[in-house]
């Protein structure tokens, strides 16, 4: 079945005539009449019937007409798809929080230069309320970082990271064995991390009644030395599981059982301006995690 001739016939329905298509079409009358013609033969049936200057629909044409409408927007979707594909840009500029730049980054990158050979990709880490100031004032492309609402933003999640409690594998509570109650973290010391964030903030509530802040002996504002502090066993850490998978994977940290802790999750998410059309790269960021 040929496109075209699909086109030629919505033309004719919504214009009402064959002269009207084809002056939409840029094409002549007749042009206009062999395609539809040629149509009518491959369904082997009348779709449209003169009455005078107008064209009407028959029976037959009425129940094509929301399936011809489909096949030619299924179409158009299509190439508008294609088209992304073809103008993707040389070069873009990520912003991200420090935590997304070590630990989702180097897993994204791969897939972006597999699909986009071409691309040069620059990388500014800032704090997430940093980044969204960098996307609304244009100075990145787009932003992956904590969920954030905002109404000239688009919101993305990508990534829904479980909050643990983690430990060297030489800590004592993992030689116990057993899982812990809130009121037992208090006889430990703590690796403080991210104090500013949103998921510490709802741990800190939740451990406010066992005076867990008087335990925190090392406060940091780096992952990455939280981590080093933890398995050097220098105390316990709550950091989200997909900064710490690597360490599960080999051993070096291991996750402390807690009872009695609300479920506390950090969730990641790709922004970008309202006013912009979502580019391929995001879409194929956001596939990798659906």
């Amino acid at each position: 079945m040929n496109i075209q001739n699909l086109e030629a016939f919505i033309y004719v329905v919504y214009s009402g005539s064959f002269s009207k298509a084809a002056e939409a079409l840029y094409l002549s009358q007749p042009s206009i009449s062999a395609r539809i013609r040629s149509l009518e033969n491959d369904l082997n049936t009348t779709l449209l019937k003169r009455d005078g200057r107008k064209s009407l629909l028959t029976e037959a044409g009425k129940n094509f007409l929301p399936f011809a409408e489909k096949i030619l927007e299924q179409y158009q979707k299509g190439i508008y798809k294609l088209n992304q594909q073809l103008y993707i840009p040389d070069q873009i500029s990520i912003g991200c929080s420090n935590s997304v730049s070590s630990y989702l980054l180097p897993e994204i990158i791969p897939h972006l230069i597999n699909k986009f050979p071409e691309l040069n990709i620059t990388i500014q880490s800032y704090h997430s309320e940093e980044v969204v100031s960098k996307v609304l004032n244009q100075e990145v492309d787009f932003g992956i970082v904590r969920e954030i609402t905002h109404p000239k933003i688009n919101s993305i999640l990508i990534l829904n990271s479980h909050v643990g409690l983690y430990a060297s594998p030489d800590h004592p509570l993992i030689k116990m064995q057993e899982r812990m109650t809130k009121e037992d973290l208090s006889n430990y010391e703590f690796v403080f991390y991210d104090h500013n964030s949103t998921d510490w903030l709802l741990i800190s509530r939740l451990l406010e009644p066992v005076k867990i802040q008087r335990k925190i002996i090392i406060h940091v504002d780096n992952m990455e030395a939280a981590k080093r502090l933890v398995k050097k066993n220098m105390g316990l850490c709550f950091l989200p599981e997909h900064a710490v998978q690597e360490e599960l994977d080999n051993g070096t940290i291991v996750q402390v059982p807690i009872d009695c802790i609300t479920e506390v999750s950090t969730k990641i998410s790709i922004i970008y301006l309202n006013e912009k059309e979502k580019s391929p790269i995001v879409e194929l960021i956001e596939e990798l995690y659906n």
